[in-house]
């Protein structure tokens, strides 16, 4: 099997930027040594492309673990499909603690509750516990040929799991940094990507970490929503586009409305 991209998404993501993906692939640098992404999510963007070298991370143990053994345990795909898709064996998997299970388990665990879930949302409260109801309408279960097209993809891939500076640290010139950081609301604990995700408190250091990744020759992108003085901080030493995006969020249609996201790198 060929490195190829993924037509359909392995990992469902609140905040995804899958509709997103062609103009992100539009503004990628003309060359670069190696990809790395810090907030992966799901990593559609890395899925839909055919880079094979780089770095993955999240501060999401749940699902570094998950992409870890879809990438070195081929038994997964049959593990998850094996279990039936009922709303009592959702919330006996989402009453499970994955600190008592093995790295399989709780990768079978976190798959399923992904796939079931309500809007692919990873929520949780404030002791970690994941607390996201089960969905209705939340698709098929992606097939064997996709897991094995994600392993496939995942081989030459360093997974991590940590917070996003200690990623950002090991990156070197010649390397390009895609970045998509949770968008929270000021000083509010939502839980919407899980216990200690980035917030906007950390937005001043983040702009501190770009200025250190463009004066090591570091290429980045980096995306957000749209915010007008953060805009006007950015757009003095690097180059923004805005784009319009749907966010679908809420995962009620009446909720779902276009917005504006801006897109900052700093290369031609």
């Amino acid at each position: 099997m060929t490195i190829t991209d993924l037509n359909k998404p392995l990992i469902r993501w609140a905040g995804s930027k899958r509709k997103l993906v062609p103009v992100l692939k539009e503004n990628f640098p003309p060359s670069f040594k190696r990809y790395v992404e810090p907030f992966c999510g799901s990593a559609c963007l890395f899925f839909s492309s055919k880079i094979h070298n780089g770095i993955l991370s999240d501060i999401n143990e749940e699902l570094i673990n998950a992409l870890d053994q879809i990438k070195n345990n081929s038994n997964i795909h049959s593990l998850i499909t094996s279990l039936p898709s009922t709303k009592e064996e959702y919330y006996r998997l989402r009453g499970l603690r994955p600190n008592d299970l093995s790295k399989e388990e709780r990768a079978v665990r976190f798959l399923y509750l992904n796939r079931y879930c309500f809007n692919g949302v990873y929520r949780t409260n404030k002791n970690g516990h994941f607390n996201v109801p089960r969905g209705n309408r939340t698709g098929a279960f992606p097939t064997k040929e996709t897991f094995e097209k994600a392993q496939l993809r995942l081989r030459s891939i360093v997974l991590k799991s940590c917070d996003y500076r200690e990623t950002l640290q090991d990156t070197n010139e010649g390397d390009f940094v895609y970045m998509d950081p949770p968008y929270t609301l000021h000083g509010k604990f939502t839980g919407e990507y899980g216990l200690n995700s980035f917030n906007s408190e950390n937005i001043n250091d983040f702009i501190d970490q770009l200025a250190k990744l463009n004066q090591r020759g570091v290429k980045f992108l980096f995306s957000y929503r749209y915010d007008e003085e953060l805009q006007k901080r950015l757009q003095q030493n690097f180059n923004l586009i805005s784009v319009p995006v749907k966010r679908h969020v809420s995962g009620f249609k009446k909720n779902w409305q276009e917005s504006r996201e801006i897109l900052v790198k700093n290369y031609v």
